[in-house]
């Protein structure tokens, strides 16, 4: 017996050399690479103060000297990730009250469940740790820019959005699809959708109706004394935004330029009403997200793109062109940067989801049947049904 309490003291003590000697050399190699690159204030040099290891990997917790700040160090996360041996990629920084750098063992998964959100919280996967992240319709960044090529997972993230939304707090929806509502048409019949425009005039004409609604309310809330909307809110959403890019000679120029217009005014004036904005994007340019709309819309979702500009122009940075080829994964940008892996649901198990919920009935599409004719009007007839 003696015997084996000696054994498992013996155990225990190499676990907890080991585990000191893995701390010491983490924490030794990161004063040597602040030292090398010169972050430092004067002769003081940043203090591991704690490790933890977790199942993802090892958390550093940081103090900084006075005079060095805590952009200046993660400026050079790629330079000390290489001098603690870890790939860039696995390695991420933020400050919250200390600098706190999390060096990742465990790989992402390539495929993550679809699941519901809580109300407008709307589940959009899971981060590097395993750890779930929600994007929230009634949060600080109400308005939503989602980006990226063609298969990379855009539209996926889309149906997985308003799946949950339809689904949880169902509010009023219009939908413009201009791919001729390929992607969106199944939720056309859900009694919280408006309406789908599938042309560029129908997609001015909803916009147009969001408007007039938003002004509307914020007359009510000049009544009120209020400062936001109380009641339900609007999501205006819009797959796909490249098509209001113009060209020379092109007939629709002044059609595109006025939607553009509006939604630029809505993404000013939206949050307090709450309407709000989804539109998306599979290729990004400078004279689609202009920086009217990119400067109020502070939240984006994107996936690779085909270059570095293409990532500036819905990141402000490169590192959507350096995401793996990998379906699903993307870049989730609000206050701060996180790599994530979507939630996938087919076309087929979204519908099969929404099947039990309230319909609407299509006005035009039942006396179009009564006079014998199929064909239907994507605006159904009655798309401003504003309440």
């Amino acid at each position: 017996m003696f015997a084996s309490i000696g054994f498992g003291l013996l155990c225990g003590s190499l676990v907890s050399l080991i585990s000191s000697f893995s701390y010491f050399s983490l924490s030794n190699s990161f004063i040597s690479a602040c030292k090398s690159l010169n972050l430092s204030s004067g002769d003081a040099l940043p203090i591991v103060n704690a490790t933890f290891e977790n199942q993802w990997g090892t958390r550093m917790l940081v103090g900084l000297p006075v005079g060095l700040s805590s952009t200046k160090v993660m400026d050079q996360q790629r330079a000390i990730a290489e001098a603690l041996r870890v790939t860039p990629d696995n390695m991420e920084m933020r400050y919250d009250d200390g600098l706190i750098i999390d060096i990742i063992k465990k790989e992402m998964p390539i495929k993550v469940p679809y699941r519901e959100g809580f109300g407008y919280k709307v589940f959009i996967g899971v981060n590097k740790r395993g750890e779930e992240r929600f994007y929230d319709f009634d949060g600080p960044f109400p308005h939503l820019l989602i980006g990226g090529i063609s298969g990379g997972g855009k539209s996926v993230m889309l149906r997985a959005i308003l799946t949950q939304l339809v689904f949880g707090p169902a509010p009023d929806l219009f939908l413009c699809d201009l791919k001729g509502g390929v992607e969106l048409g199944l939720y056309r019949e859900l009694e919280c959708v408006k309406g789908l425009a599938i042309t560029l005039q129908q997609c001015r004409d909803a916009a147009a109706a969001v408007e007039e609604e938003m002004n509307r309310r914020y007359s009510v809330m000049f009544s009120n004394g209020s400062q936001s909307w109380e009641g339900r809110k609007m999501v205006f959403v819009m797959d796909e935004l490249a098509d209001l890019k113009t060209r020379a000679g092109d007939p629709e120029a002044k059609l595109k330029q006025e939607i553009k217009t509006i939604l630029t005014r809505i993404s000013a004036k939206g949050r307090a009403a709450g309407v709000l904005l989804v539109l998306c994007t599979q290729r990004p340019s400078a004279d689609v997200v202009d920086g009217l709309i990119k400067t109020n819309i502070a939240a984006s979702i994107c996936f690779r793109t085909r270059d570095d500009t293409q990532s500036r122009i819905v990141l402000d940075h490169n590192g959507a062109a350096e995401l793996p080829d990998i379906p699903g994964r993307l870049i989730f940008q609000s206050a701060r940067d996180e790599t994530l892996q979507a939630p996938f649901i087919s076309a087929g198990d979204a519908k099969q989801i929404i099947s039990k919920l309230p319909k609407r009935i299509l006005e035009l599409e039942a006396e179009q049947h009564e006079h014998g004719s199929s064909q239907t009007d994507p605006l159904d007839g009655n798309f401003i049904e504003l309440r």
